[in-house]
């Protein structure tokens, strides 16, 4: 099971970023579902929080080339990048973005 950290302060929607495993990610997680999100089940568009991904190992910008090469996932509205290998990780970090970010707190009135 991969370890998934969110590096963000910021525990609302919007941008987030964390890492997961070896590699780093960002996503921009809407408040509803969108019809341009990823399909947590499907990982094709239509139906999801996360419109944006993009998910890399850190990189050498000594090297050329060696940013191309650290792309896992890119996805834009549309899938862009996406490493067959890598798919059960980006479908796992996928399905915690859209549970954490669905989670409601309920308040209970102290008697």
């Amino acid at each position: 099971m991969p370890k998934i950290t969110v590096e963000s302060k910021n525990n609302q929607f919007g941008i987030i970023y964390g890492r997961i495993d070896d590699y780093n990610w960002y996503a921009l997680v809407q408040k509803e579902k969108v019809s341009y999100g990823i399909n947590p089940v499907t990982l094709e568009k239509g139906d999801g929080k996360v419109s944006r991904l993009f998910v890399y190992k850190k990189f050498s910008s000594k090297i050329p080339n060696d940013f191309i090469k650290s792309v896992v996932a890119d996805y834009r509205h549309k899938w862009n990048w996406l490493e067959k290998d890598k798919k059960e990780l980006i479908a796992r970090l996928v399905n915690y973005l859209e549970l954490r970010y669905s989670l409601k707190v309920l308040q209970t009135k102290a008697k």
